[in-house]
């Protein structure tokens, strides 16, 4: 087995006096293809922002393979500063990355990236958040309902992006196809606990 490149261990959060994780554990591999499931308000959200660092637990502790590189995708990506999309999307690139990426990706989900972020569709909104995740190639994609606001033939680029890269994912979907063709292990948060199966949403 791979050694993790990023492990959550015995995470516990309260939110307003409420327990909503509890002993969560979580490891994810290079290359892996996470999906995790749960009921609306279960915490995967939550977990995910854990996992990207932007949320501290309660207890428990976060280990990421040092050098590996992390993209989170948020449900509602912030435009704030930004004059135009492409300057958004050159803002997640890493030192060593290459600039040239930012605008390919870009042209790819059919924007042009001088789009002013206040004035774009949601659909658009979402393109530019995802342009940015996937421009630097990083080693592990945290992705918090990726599909939302895309037409089919962007989700089935997306689709055929993502499959062909070497980066692990570790997704939030409502759509069942696109975690049905994507996840090869399943990670259900259910009650604060999570159990999770080498085995895709699929099974």
């Amino acid at each position: 087995m791979a050694p993790p490149l990023i492990q959550l261990k015995d995470i516990a959060l309260t939110f307003g006096g409420t327990p909503l994780l509890s002993g969560v554990e979580l490891s994810v591999s290079q290359s892996e293809r996470v999906c995790l499931i749960g009921r609306n308000g279960s915490g995967k959200s939550t977990l995910l922002k854990i996992a990207a660092g932007l949320v501290e637990p309660d207890s428990g502790s976060r280990f990421v393979q040092p050098g590996a590189t992390i993209r989170y995708l948020p449900q509602e990506p912030d435009f704030a500063g930004f004059a135009t999309t492409l300057a958004y999307v050159e803002a997640g690139l890493g030192p060593g990355d290459d600039r040239y990426q930012a605008r390919f990706i870009l042209e790819q989900l059919g924007l042009r990236g001088d789009e002013d972020p206040a004035m774009v569709s949601g659909g658009e909104a979402r393109r530019a958040a995802l342009a940015r995740v996937l421009a630097p190639s990083p080693d592990i994609l945290l992705l918090d309902e990726p599909t939302n606001h895309l037409d089919l033939t962007t989700i089935e680029w997306l689709e055929s992006e993502l499959d062909s890269r070497r980066s692990a994912l570790v997704i939030i979907s409502h759509d069942r196809r696109f975690l049905s063709n994507l996840s090869r292990s399943t990670a259900w948060l259910d009650r604060g606990q999570i159990s999770q199966i080498d085995r895709g949403f699929s099974a």
